[in-house]
């Protein structure tokens, strides 16, 4: 995943931070805090928006622990960054690999964050105990691709 780490370099380079927070503020995009039951989630914790009203925006849950939140809206900006093409073709699922790109938006995320999966610190963990210690839930640990 070569070319998503020169996008993360590029970032770090541009605005020397790996702050999601601070990201957003230099980047524009605008985050914007959801009751979970909000009808524009659709029963996800975030979502990306291009173009809302002439502004990039996440929608997010206001309930989210902040380790995780963090991690859902690095999430958020490597779809915002790394899937640039294929806005309108996310209106038509049959047209794109939606899996392909939650793994490679989880692999941003992790990446930019600097969360390191290394096998000795995590030697003997189970697959639930490493998401715990990482404050994520397993389906995020089960889609990433390193």
């Amino acid at each position: 995943m070569d070319w998503i780490d020169n996008y993360i370099y590029g970032l770090l380079d541009l605005y020397n931070t790996n702050d999601v927070y601070e990201l957003f503020d230099n980047l524009g995009i605008k985050i914007i805090k959801l009751e979970a039951s909000n009808i524009l989630l659709r029963n996800n914790d975030a979502f990306y928006h291009r173009h809302y009203l002439g502004n990039e925006i996440v929608f997010i849950r206001n309930d989210l622990n902040p380790d995780f939140e963090k991690f859902v809206l690095a999430h958020e900006l490597g779809h915002g960054i790394i899937h640039t093409h294929i806005y309108t073709a996310a209106f038509n699922k049959s047209l794109i690999n939606v899996g392909k790109l939650e793994k490679q938006a989880n692999y941003f995320a992790f990446k930019l964050l600097n969360i390191n999966l290394d096998s000795i610190d995590f030697e003997g963990f189970t697959i639930d105990q490493v998401a715990c210690s990482l404050n994520l839930p397993v389906s995020y640990l089960n889609q990433l691709v390193y």
